[in-house]
């Protein structure tokens, strides 16, 4: 039993990576062949006999096995696909299970508790949700006593029939219009007598404004189209999976009747804006003829002109086409001339978009639209390090001899990168001297003594990597260095251009071949896979770096708070150095001296030397974009500096927007001392949104003398602040719900029921009791995951319609939930009647306590809750946060 736990486990930790749905507690463990989507019809006869008929149903099954759970030592009842059977129960409570057998003798199981009352049913409510995602959707969870099963009428249909449900199991519905709808629910028992009632339910529908990019895929969104001239729209599902579009998403189709000018207009609720340099508007769209497509812009916000422009779909199914309104945008047609057709460039700001389907001419049909976006422009220079991962980087490869390159998303997160990020692919056709080339926006520098390049790279096959730089920027020698890569995937290739460089061929001899060690600049970087030979294929590049100079030779983006302690925390991320001479690397240390204020393992050291610029400093990319308002503009950072000058910090986004830097002096030498900006006097600021870099500036100072200054634990915090504090300093939200509503597991509030361990021997976590303000809490130290359990005695929520949790961090990234019942046997088997479900919370709010009180029908796979015996809490960054936890309980 121990060691299936530790597999329920490892698989929460990895089930962090991907999807936690869990329609029916559907258990295909053997093969992912076996009978899927199990499923039972069940019904029961109100004569007071207690006969229940099931119906079961699933995909792929020949035939079925039913257990119906009221004698010892069962031999199951057989059944074919599409049959009913019948079965008397006398009064009780009995685990019901299903075995649905497929073609090749694989299995699926199902369970569910029948529970047979002959009293009439008593105490009958229900409570009814509106999907928070999904305006049209509602969620109906029945409780009563003495209840076998329940009748749901939804109300929108003539002549409904009802959809049933066992008791402490919840159903849900979408509807297909706004409007007001009456719900009623029947609850019935094994005797004659029923009880119902009935609920209104107001469907608001989809009501949230338009903006780009418009996916089709956020159902609060009114996706309003409106047509003319004989064309019609509706969202519908992606009918193929091709080309530019292979996701399974909504999408938007346009039926034209075959008239001219037939077409329809987007209202946004904010209008696209052309006053920068971005003015591409991107559309996947789906024709199986080639026509063109104008895209058209009015309702100018200042009354800017009309402008449009059209783009040919080569009728291939799914294609991106592109619309650039800086180089092919023309005058529209008012109601006259008005220089119609002329050349334009849009500047100002646009509330409605016009699509025409072949406008002038007459073709009939049904298009699909998808995915319109304005293109983030590409502002930042290409250098290095290239990690293929900034939006606002044109990471464009100029290829020739028939090689082709494109950023694709990392195909094999293995070897020496594991990393879910971009990479560049190149692909080769097998002919000789195949490559492409970089040109950079900041030269590579050999000047110093830092001359070795570094390249994840991979490749199934052995092959020799040549790289080469030419572009002197002063016209230097062109030079090369030649890597085999072993054939085994990811693997790190180095490029000593200190030791083993050679002159490159050029157009003659000029030495080509001889030891050459490059001391200048160069512009332009080519990379040749198999240069000489002709082995075909697709290969991958990654995070090219110039040794240990310029940056840390970390790759990755870094999340708040910057402590140094995590990967993303600043320890493993890309720190680019720049206007100091040489530009040494920023190096990541433990404290030198971890007193006082800061008593933190890990810190930021920056070296300044003399001759750099006053405002030499680092910046590092940031993994969640954010905008600045009162709830983050005010950053603390606390230094440790041997002299006294300004500490500047300072964001910028992508598009070339900044903060501008804020100065702040320290006030104490060789010493930890926070600092605190308040960068509240820039909200509102157009520059200030979609911040994607932190520059920090150690030592804003003309020197005499080269200094070194440490950095550490860099935080947002809310306007007039909090103290970017490591623990918290005050207790967690005392609960306002009546005692008679409550099951505790832990709480100062509540009356706590019995719990067999807080962290049991499977756990990936340290556990710690300690007092916040005079309050027990529970101090999840390096935590990844951690089991908590009720074995002994488990916990009857089938009552209860929440579960709640305060938890407090300083540095989680994401936190999750996971519930799961015993069913009714009350033990782990690994299967059979156990149940569970996982809530995963992303980006939750640091520094503060966070309450969460989740509705239990949002544990979609937690069909049964009357024998909850474990609660697992998981975290991440893994193993490297910490969560302070108080007030774990049900209530309804």
């Amino acid at each position: 039993m121990k060691h299936m736990k530790k597999l329920l486990v490892f698989f929460i930790a990895i089930g962090l990576l991907g999807s936690c749905e869990k329609e029916e507690t559907s258990y295909a463990l053997q093969e992912v062949s076996a009978p899927s989507n199990l499923k039972s019809i069940f019904d029961i006869s109100q004569d007071d006999t207690g006969t229940v008929t099931v119906t079961p149903t699933s995909v792929g099954a020949t035939a079925y096995e039913i257990y119906f759970g009221d004698v010892a030592d069962e031999i199951a009842t057989k059944s074919a696909p599409g049959e009913s059977i019948s079965h008397v129960y006398a009064e009780g409570e009995y685990t019901l299970r299903i075995v649905a057998i497929g073609l090749t003798g694989l299995t699926s199981e199902l369970s569910r508790v029948v529970v047979i009352s002959f009293t009439p049913p008593t105490d009958l409510t229900a409570e009814i949700d509106v999907t928070p995602t999904n305006p049209f959707e509602i969620t109906v969870t029945p409780n009563a006593n003495n209840v076998t099963v329940y009748d749901i009428y939804f109300g929108d249909v003539e002549n409904e029939e009802p959809t049933t449900i066992m008791a402490s199991e919840f159903v849900k519905h979408s509807y297909a219009e706004a409007g007001e709808y009456t719900v009623r629910i029947v609850a019935r028992g094994a005797g004659s007598a029923t009880i119902e009632i009935t609920e209104t339910v107001i469907i608001s529908g989809a009501s949230d404004p338009i903006v780009l990019p418009i996916t089709f895929d956020n159902a609060a969104i009114n996706y309003a189209f409106e047509t003319f001239n004989g064309a019609s729209f509706e969202v519908v599902d992606n009918p193929a999976f091709t080309g530019a579009n292979t996701e399974a998403s909504k999408v938007g189709a346009i039926t034209n009747s075959g008239a001219n000018w037939e077409g329809g207009t987007f209202t946004l609720g904010t209008p696209v804006d052309f006053s920068g340099t971005n003015k591409t508007i991107t559309m996947k769209f789906w024709s199986d003829v080639a026509l063109p497509v104008l895209l058209k812009f009015e309702g100018g916000v200042n009354g800017e002109r009309q402008n449009e422009v059209v783009a040919t779909h080569g009728g291939t199914g799914w294609e991106e086409l592109s619309f650039n309104f800086a180089t092919d945008a023309v005058k529209s047609y008012i109601d006259g001339s008005q220089g119609v057709g002329e050349a334009f460039v849009p500047t100002g700001q646009y509330a409605t978009m016009v699509i025409f389907v072949d406008g002038p001419g007459n073709t009939a049909g049904t298009f699909y639209i998808d995915d319109i976006v304005k293109e983030a422009a590409a502002t930042l220079p290409l250098e290095l390090p290239i990690t293929f991962d900034i939006s606002s980087v044109d990471y464009a490869f100029g290829t020739f001899n028939g090689a082709q390159y494109e950023v694709v998303d990392n195909p094999s997160l293995t070897g020496v990168n594991t990393v879910a990020s971009k990479v560049g692919a190149i692909i080769n056709s097998g002919g000789a001297y195949e490559g492409g080339a970089f040109n950079l926006g900041v030269p590579v520098d050999f000047s110093n003594s830092n001359k070795t390049i570094t390249m994840k790279f991979w490749s199934n096959v052995v092959v020799p990597i040549l790289l080469k730089f030419e572009g002197g920027v002063n016209g230097e020698r062109q030079n090369e260095v030649v890597v085999t890569h072993g054939g085994t995937g990811w693997e790190n290739l180095s490029f000593d251009f200190a030791t083993n460089a050679t002159k490159s061929y050029i157009d003659g001899s000029q030495g080509v071949g001889e030891a050459f060690v490059p001391t200048g600049q160069y512009a332009t970087m080519v990379i040749f896979v198999d240069g000489p030979g002709n082995t075909a294929g697709t290969f991958y590049m990654d995070d090219i770096v110039l040794g240990s100079g310029g940056s840390t030779g970390g790759t990755g983006k870094t999340t708040f708070p910057v402590n140094f302690e995590s990967p993303t925390g600043g320890a493993s991320s890309l720190w680019n150095i720049f206007e100091n001479v040489d530009n040494p690397a920023l190096e990541i240390v433990s404290n030198p001296d971890a007193s006082g204020v800061n008593t933190s393992a890990t810190v930021a050291k920056f070296t300044a030397r003399q001759a750099g610029q006053s405002w030499a400093g680092t910046e590092t990319p940031l993994q969640t974009p954010f905008t600045l308002s009162a709830t983050n503009s005010t950053v603390k950072i606390k230094v440790w500096k041997s002299v006294i000058s300004d500490v500047g910090i300072k964001f910028a986004n992508g598009a070339g927007g900044s903060t501008g830097e804020i100065k702040v002096p320290n006030t104490k030498t060789n010493e930890w001392e926070e600092l605190t900006f308040d960068f509240s006097g820039v909200i509102g600021d157009p520059n200030n949104t979609n911040i994607e870099f932190l520059v920090v500036f150690p030592d804003f100072n003309a020197r005499t003398g080269e200094t070194v200054s440490y950095f550490d634990a860099i935080t947002l915090n809310a306007a007039g602040g909090s103290t970017g504090a490591t623990a918290p300093t005050t207790a967690a939200p005392t609960p306002s719900v009546s005692a008679a509503n409550v099951i505790s597991m832990f709480s100062d509030a509540y009356t706590n029921v019995a719990v067999d361990t807080w962290r049991t021997d499977w756990s990936q976590a340290n556990l710690e009791d300690v007092m916040i303000a005079g309050n027990a809490t529970k101090k999840y130290g390096a935590l990844d995951f951690v089991g908590i359990e009720t074995t002994t005695t488990t916990i009857d929520a089938s009552g209860m319609t929440h579960f709640h949790t305060d938890v407090w961090s300083a540095d989680f990234d994401s936190f999750s939930i996971k519930l799961v019942d015993f069913g009714a046997n009350g033990v782990y088997d690994g299967g059979g009647d156990d149940v569970e479900h996982q809530i995963n919370i992303t980006a939750p709010a640091k520094g503060q306590w966070v309450s969460l009180d989740i509705p239990l029908s949002d544990f979609t796979g937690l069909t049964t809750r009357g024998h909850i015996a474990q609660l697992i809490y998981v975290g991440t960054p893994t193993g490297a946060n910490t969560v302070y936890v108080d007030n774990v309980y049900f209530h309804n």
